[in-house]
């Protein structure tokens, strides 16, 4: 699943952010592309410990 983000610049903290999402607003910065789906899976690789993979973490 694959989603589109549609920066707000009214919505940062941070003066960089605030110029970071003008810029993709007009069209100055590529806006990234986030793909939840592949980036769960990918995270499932890093969520088990190598002592829960063995028989001392039972």
């Amino acid at each position: 699943m694959s989603e589109e983000l549609k920066p707000d610049p009214k919505q940062t903290d941070v003066q960089e952010a605030e110029l970071a999402a003008q810029n993709m607003v007009e069209g100055k910065e590529k806006v990234p592309e986030v793909d939840f789906d592949v980036d769960y899976e990918a995270s499932k690789e890093y969520s088990v410990s190598d002592v829960d993979k063995s028989e001392a973490g039972s």
